[in-house]
């Protein structure tokens, strides 16, 4: 009867330690907090606010889509990130595509994926909010 009161009880404790959150897997978070214009509608700012944890770092591609007129005015860019484990503020640079439409005040979609890698362990963030372009 010990033997086996003390076998359920390792089983439990292996389980709880398998089951514990580690720190590659701790909860991350990214929202879109602004959308500055920049040189008539060529580029927009876009600043992300960051939760992730410290040490990791790594980068983020940013795209930003807005309706003009009857078509879409596009462009990307990125932004590297340095995580610090409290909530923090990363700025980048959405270039307008060549040759495309300008981005103007209102309303656009923006979207991106940060990478952020701690040694041997990545974590992968996906982020899609609308956003109001402001200048």
């Amino acid at each position: 009867m010990r033997r086996i009161i003390t076998t359920i009880a390792l089983l439990g404790l292996s389980l709880s330690v398998m089951l514990a959150p580690t720190p590659a897997s701790a909860a991350s978070s990214v929202d879109v907090t602004s959308a500055t214009l920049v040189a008539r509608g060529v580029a927009v700012d876009l600043t992300l606010t960051v939760v992730c944890q410290a040490g990791m770092s790594g980068a983020t591609n940013l795209t930003l889509r807005q309706r003009s007129g009857d078509r879409v005015a596009h462009g990307t860019g990125w932004a590297p990130l340095r995580c610090s484990g409290e909530p923090q503020a990363v700025t980048g640079r959405v270039l307008a595509d060549a040759g495309g439409f300008a981005f103007n005040r209102g309303v656009a979609l923006a979207s991106g994926h940060f990478e952020l890698c701690e040694q041997e362990n990545c974590e992968f963030l996906d982020f899609n909010n609308t956003v109001r372009v402001t200048r």
